[in-house]
């Protein structure tokens, strides 16, 4: 006589959702690069042929910086979709430092932008708790050293502050900066001993950098304002606990989280 299987023995068990706090299997540790976007808006200086001065002109231009950052956080599951999936609360504790370059281009008359000898660059330092809501399937949904792969999405919101400041420019002050934006990203991982993930994030929105309300001598004519509409960041994650994951094998065919009920 065959038995009666019910729906749920495809589910596994979720641990008590603060519990998961506690399981130093589920941290992760990581960095990568940044790569932000935003605007300049301001004073530029106009220039003719043979870098002949024709004043000075009220311009708004696309910039992009580079950065690099580091990221610790843990996946909290909260319910439980099959043997491998799950969905989860996500929090990351995020800092990065970025770079704008070259904030005091001349235009040109016809509308192209040069570099000056002297630069300008800003940097920014951003600290940022990002959170939201993950699925995921595969090996670090369920903690197994016995799925290779495993894969998530998810999408949240990234509250972050922000100090930004002019370099070398003497007696500069920095200027603080708040804003919450919405993020979305996608991780892939891979067992191979640990479990390493590529993670790929994105976040979109509008937040004033700096102002600048006057001219600097040697670096630029007037007051402008620099302003971030966003930032694309590629890292590499490592779960360091990985290695004690309890199930170790390819051929148990044991739930981790359900003893009793076999995956075939």
């Amino acid at each position: 006589m065959i038995p009666t299987r019910l729906s749920a023995q495809y589910q596994h068990q979720i641990d008590p959702f603060w519990s998961n706090l506690r399981n130093k299997g589920r941290y992760e540790i990581g960095g990568g690069l940044v790569m932000p976007s935003g605007s300049f808006t301001g004073v530029v200086t106009v220039l003719g042929s043979n870098n002949y001065y024709r004043g000075d002109s009220t311009a708004k231009r696309d910039i992009k910086g580079t950065g690099f950052g580091g990221s610790i956080g843990l996946a909290l599951p909260f319910r439980a979709t099959g043997h491998i999936s799950c969905w989860a609360i996500a929090v990351q504790l995020q800092g990065n430092i970025m770079t704008w370059p070259s904030l005091n281009q001349t235009m040109s008359t016809g509308g192209t932008y040069t570099d000056r000898t002297t630069k300008l660059d800003g940097s920014t330092m951003q600290f940022a708790l990002p959170i939201g809501v993950d699925y995921k399937v595969g090996n670090d949904a369920i903690l197994t050293q016995r799925l290779p792969l495993g894969m998530s999405i998810g999408a949240g919101i990234y509250p972050q502050i922000t100090l930004s400041t002019l370099s070398g420019v003497s007696g500069y002050k920095s200027q603080w900066g708040n804003s919450i934006w919405p993020y979305a990203k996608l991780d892939l991982s891979v067992f191979t001993g640990f479990c390493w993930k590529i993670r790929l994030m994105y976040t979109a929105g509008n937040m004033n950098l700096l102002d600048q309300n006057t001219a600097l001598a040697a670096y630029n004519q007037g007051p402008f304002t620099i302003s971030s509409s966003g930032q694309f960041m590629a890292s590499l994650i490592i779960m360091p606990f990985s290695g004690k994951w309890s199930e170790y094998a390819w051929y148990n065919t044991y739930d981790t989280y359900n003893q009793y009920d076999r995956f075939n």
